[in-house]
């Protein structure tokens, strides 16, 4: 039959062309939300030690705690539109537990909150991916800490951790409200919460990450007498991928290091340049990857941190030329990325086994990712 009025009839997109062009409109507004949200996590944190009035200190605090609040969002919706397969390499998992504490502790503390671990002195090293693992296990900890602040407003959430016959288990225990028995068997659906500024996605995501390790996450709640979270993971051998080993560096800061930032987001360069230079390292920026290279060649460096996605060029291409005109480089590039839900990204990032952070970050994750990347070279 011929089209009315000589127009030509226009094909609907299938359901599969339909759901990729979503994920790619997603990718791409995370992606441009990120880089203005890094910005107000990244001088929210600048700003703070420099404040000596306590409610002031406090709106701060309020302002990149609103901030996590949007990333762990982003994160989720991330998470849950392009699933990333696990970056496997030996961890010590009281080691990620003790971490994971240290960046909570102290804000938990001011909210009358105390986190407490026991951690089992027997504990084998295993394969995990050391992000997504504690991942997990901030989401884990953010849940008790809104549940006691509603329940009560003051409390505990302990973490212990041990071995369950072949499998390593850690247990986060909260003494809020509970969970009430019609809630539990939902408590891992996708888009299920019972709070109104929630999208539900946590829960179901750390199952998910948990899942693709062989493990599993369990939650045991009585209302009125708080929940205990179970994750079991296998114990792995040697068989996972493993990222480029050798002996750390003892060093607890950045004092002396030399970096390179490329990005081509003006404010991005000052942000993370403001804070290296702040922890004592010598720091250079490129706003493309034609002027990184060129000071990567002309430069010793320690690091180079490279933002993958840029107007012109990106990470992929900056990562290929120093591989070509500085190969010793090339291990020591950190790529900085909103945007895992991009394949080609992701594909490019797990093919080289380098470090990557994800926006926006918290500076002592990026100052970690940094010193342990220096210390493998050690």
């Amino acid at each position: 039959m011929e089209p009315l009025n000589g127009r030509q009839e226009l094909q609907q997109p299938g359901q599969e062309e339909k759901d990729k062009l979503s994920e790619e409109f997603f990718g791409q507004l995370i992606h441009k939300v990120n880089d203005p949200l890094t910005s107000i996590l990244g001088y929210s944190q600048l700003l703070l030690p420099k404040l000596a009035d306590p409610d002031a200190r406090e709106d701060v605090e309020r302002i990149i705690r609103e901030a996590e609040r949007i990333s762990d969002i982003l994160k989720n919706l991330s998470h849950h539109i392009g699933k990333r397969e696990p970056q496997k390499e030996n961890i010590d998992l009281n080691a990620l537990v003790e971490k994971t504490v240290e960046t909570r502790v102290n804000e938990l503390n001011i909210h009358n909150i105390r986190l407490v671990t026991e951690l089992s002195t027997s504990l084998p090293l295993t394969q995990a991916d050391p992000v997504q693992i504690e991942d997990v296990l901030h989401n884990l900890i953010r849940n008790a800490e809104q549940a006691i602040s509603e329940f009560h407003g003051w409390g505990k959430i302990s973490i212990k951790t041990g071995l369950r016959g072949k499998d390593i288990e850690i247990i986060v225990m909260d003494d809020g409200p509970g969970i009430t028995e019609e809630n539990v068997s939902k408590i891992f659906d996708p888009l299920f919460t019972t709070k109104p500024n929630r999208m539900g996605l946590g829960l179901s995501i750390s199952a998910q990450v948990l899942k693709a390790h062989g493990g599993r996450i369990e939650v045991e709640s009585e209302w009125g007498k708080g929940a205990a979270f179970r994750i079991t993971l296998p114990i792995i051998g040697d068989e996972g991928k493993k990222r480029k080993e050798g002996k750390r560096l003892d060093q607890k800061s950045l004092m002396g290091l030399r970096g390179l930032v490329v990005d081509d987001e003006p404010l991005m360069l000052d942000l993370v340049s403001k804070y290296l230079k702040r922890e004592g390292c010598e720091v250079e920026t490129a706003q493309n990857v034609r002027t990184a290279l060129r000071i990567a060649e002309e430069r010793e460096l320690d690091f180079v941190i490279c933002d993958m996605r840029m107007a012109e060029e990106g990470g992929d291409t900056f990562y290929r030329g120093i591989k070509e005109s500085k190969p010793a480089l090339k291990d020591r590039i950190i790529f900085a990325t909103g945007d895992l839900t991009d394949p080609e990204i992701k594909q490019f990032i797990e093919s080289t086994g380098n470090r990557y952070v994800l926006k926006p970050f918290q500076f002592n994750a990026l100052q970690e990712i940094i010193l342990a990347l220096v210390g493998d070279r050690k």
